[in-house]
């Protein structure tokens, strides 16, 4: 699956390298999550949760989220890309590429919002628009020295509760969350299955861009998709033996706590 993984990502970079974008748009901050989540919730228990550090960089108009470990393995590939252009013993090994759990982005432009993953070998973009929430409370408390104040809203088949900052001005926050009237530093849902908590803000200039565009899909096609391949991984594999398609199959049964669902 990283060797897959490995190719799609070198084909993406060298359609992004092609490409001349005249207009950048150009970040003014940056913040750092925590993202702790369950992938099996038949199994709670604490030591079992996953964490990954996840990177926000945004200004009024657009923004970026992505994983931090996932961008420094695409920055791997990228210089050996640009290394490949002008030598042939350039050799990328998968195994020694930075270990990430989360290869999603979400990119907003304005008011849309643009979820991207790969399944299988494909990489597939839905468009969403801003969640509705509920501000009707009175609760604060302070998180990295800002003001917040408590937020809900349902999203898939859960409840999930934000803290934000108007501090912040800029209706931004961690994944799809955003919509509010200031940055969301806490989100989470009411059994803790997917938790987002901001660990650090700082100024950052950096360019604003998809990291790659997918085929373009509704969501229910994307999930419908994403279970088609966990019923049955590879299917065009002519190498890939019933016995480990089989142990795939049970493995991903245990994944059974995705965000988008």
């Amino acid at each position: 699956m990283r060797k897959y993984f490995l190719i799609i990502l070198l084909l993406s970079f060298t359609c992004l390298f092609s490409q001349q974008k005249a207009n950048k748009s150009i970040s003014e901050l940056e913040v750092q999550y925590e993202y702790s989540f369950v992938r099996d919730t038949t199994d709670i228990d604490p030591n079992h949760r996953y964490k990954e550090i996840m990177l926000l960089d945004f200004n009024s108009n657009s923004s970026i989220f992505y994983s931090q470990q996932y961008a420094a393995a695409r920055e791997v590939v990228k210089k050996a890309t640009v290394a490949a252009q002008t030598s042939s013993n350039v050799e990328i090994k998968a195994a020694e590429l930075p270990k990430y759990k989360v290869g999603y982005s979400v990119y907003r432009e304005d008011s849309k919002i643009y979820f991207t993953s790969n399944i299988n070998r494909d990489f597939f973009t839905f468009e969403n628009t801003y969640l509705n929430w509920d501000t009707n409370y009175k609760d604060v408390k302070t998180i990295l020295g800002y003001k917040c104040n408590k937020a809900t809203t349902k999203f898939g088949n859960r409840v999930f509760t934000a803290w934000y900052t108007k501090d912040i001005p800029i209706s931004e926050g961690p994944y799809r969350f955003k919509g509010l009237t200031g940055l969301i530093l806490e989100v989470s849902d009411e059994n803790k299955y997917h938790s987002f908590k901001a660990v650090g803000i700082v100024k950052k200039a950096v360019e604003i861009e998809p990291l790659q565009k997918g085929i373009p899909v509704t969501k229910e096609q994307y999930i419908k998709k994403r279970e088609e391949f966990k019923n049955n991984p590879y299917p065009q594999s002519k190498t890939l033996t019933k016995e480990r398609r089989d142990q795939m199959i049970e493995a991903f049964k245990k994944d059974n706590n995705s965000i988008e669902n």
